[in-house]
C-alpha cells in the first residue's frame, strides 16, 4: 500500500512537473503531460481499488456458483420490479459435487445498499465445506440489481436519504418508524426467497439443501432483518450469524430516551461479531438495547466476538475490494490487513456452526 502511495505521488509530481516547465516544445510538452496525467489515474485507481488477493478456501470441496431468482407479490407498490410482483436476485455459492437433501443452508442479507457477494471470503469457505450459501440482493436498497430481463435497478434516492438522515438521530420515534419501514422490505425478501426454499420440488440447487441445518446472516440491517424472521419462525431456522445489527424487531415501545424491547428472550443461538465502531459503545446506543441484555446473559447461546482493528465495513470484503474508501467510511478505524481480519470472521463463524448447525 505503501508503495502504491508512493508511486502516486510520484506520478502527480510529474505531471505538475510537465505543467511548469517551459523548455518543451507545446506538442512535446502536451504529450508528456498527457501521459503523466493518464500514469497518474491508474495509480489512483489501484491505490483506491487494490484488488487484494482474499483468503483461499480451505475446505475439500470445489465450489461453483450460480445465479437464481426468486418472485412475490408484494403490497408494497414502491418495491415491486413489475407490477405486484417483486424479485430478488440472488447469487448461490454450493459444493460443486452436492448431493441431494445434504447439505446445510446459509441465506445472507446485507447491509444497506450492499450487494449479495458482500462477504464472499465467508460465502466461499463455507461452501467449500459443504453449505449451499444465498446472498440475496433486495431492489432498491442495493446499490445495484440486475433482474432475470436484463433490467438494472439502482439504489433508491429516498431510501438513500432516509438511512442518511437517520444517522446519530435523536428522534426515536421517527428513526423507528424509518428503521421499521426498511426492515420490512428485507423481511419480506428473506421470508420469500426461505419459503420457496422449503416447498420446493426444483432440480437446481434448491435440491441439494438440508431443510433440518438452516442459517440465517446479514449485517447492519441485513443482519436486523434475519434476526427478525428468526424471532417469527424459529421452527424453521437453527440459529444465525449476525453482523453488527440490532435487535429492531424487538422494540415494543420508547421510554423517554431509550426504546423498550421485549421481555422474552431470544429463541435461537446467535452468533454476533462486532466491530470496533460500536463494540465499546454498545451501552450508550439504545437501539442496542437487547443486544447488551443477551450479551449480559450469560447464556452460551448468544455468542458475542469482537474484531479488533476494523470498522462496521471492515467486517465485509469491501475491504479488499478498496482498502482506503473502507478506511474512510470507518473513520479510521481499520488498521489489520483485510484478510487477515476476515479469516479471523471466518473462524468465528465455523466455530459457531460446528456447534450449533449440527
Amino acid at each position: 500500500m505503501t508503495m502504491r502511495f508512493l508511486s502516486f505521488l510520484l506520478a502527480v509530481g510529474l505531471c505538475i512537473f510537465f505543467i511548469v516547465q517551459k523548455r518543451f516544445r507545446r506538442w512535446n510538452k502536451a504529450g508528456l503531460i498527457l501521459a503523466s496525467f493518464i500514469l497518474m489515474v491508474v495509480m489512483a485507481w489501484r491505490l483506491l481499488f487494490p484488488l487484494l488477493p482474499p483468503p483461499q478456501p480451505t475446505g475439500t470441496y470445489d465450489v461453483v456458483t450460480e445465479v437464481a431468482f426468486y418472485h412475490y407479490e408484494t403490497e408494497r407498490s414502491d418495491m415491486a420490479t413489475s407490477g405486484d410482483t417483486r424479485e430478488i436476485p440472488v447469487r448461490v455459492w454450493r459444493p460443486k459435487d452436492a448431493q441431494a437433501q445434504h447439505h446445510p443452508l446459509f441465506i445472507y442479507s446485507p447491509g444497506s445498499f450492499g450487494a449479495e457477494e458482500a462477504n464472499e471470503t465467508l460465502f466461499l469457505e463455507l461452501a467449500s465445506r459443504g453449505y449451499v450459501v444465498m446472498g440475496l440482493n433486495h431492489p432498491y436498497h442495493s446499490y445495484r440489481s440486475t433482474l432475470s430481463d436484463g433490467r438494472k435497478i439502482r439504489v433508491d434516492s429516498v431510501f438513500i436519504k432516509s438511512v442518511m438522515r437517520s444517522q446519530g438521530s435523536k428522534d426515536l420515534p421517527k428513526t423507528l418508524t424509518e428503521l421499521r419501514v426498511w426492515s420490512n422490505v428485507r423481511i419480506d425478501d428473506i421470508n420469500a426467497v426461505l419459503d420457496q426454499v422449503l416447498d420446493s420440488q426444483s432440480d437446481h440447487h434448491e435440491r441439494y439443501i438440508d431443510r433440518r441445518r438452516i442459517v440465517l446472516s446479514g449485517h447492519s440491517l441485513g443482519g436486523s432483518a434475519a434476526l427478525a424472521v428468526g424471532r417469527q419462525r424459529p421452527e424453521d431456522v437453527q440459529a444465525l450469524v449476525i453482523l453488527e445489527a440490532p435487535f429492531a424487531s424487538d422494540i415494543i415501545g420508547i421510554d423517554d430516551d431509550r426504546y423498550v424491547f421485549t421481555d422474552e428472550w431470544y429463541p435461537l443461538p446467535v452468533l454476533h461479531i462486532y466491530s470496533d465502531a460500536l463494540y465499546a459503545r454498545l451501552g450508550e446506543i439504545t437501539t442496542y438495547g437487547m443486544n447488551v441484555r443477551l450479551m449480559k446473559s450469560g447464556r452460551p447461546m448468544y455468542v458475542n466476538k469482537h474484531i479488533s482493528g476494523v470498522g462496521h465495513f471492515g467486517l465485509t470484503d469491501m475491504s479488499l475490494a478498496t482498502p482506503i474508501l473502507t478506511y474512510l467510511l470507518d473513520g479510521g478505524l481499520n488498521t489489520r490487513p483485510a484478510p487477515e481480519a476476515l479469516l479471523e470472521l471466518n473462524g468465528y463463524v465455523l466455530e459457531f456452526l460446528n456447534a450449533y448447525n449440527k
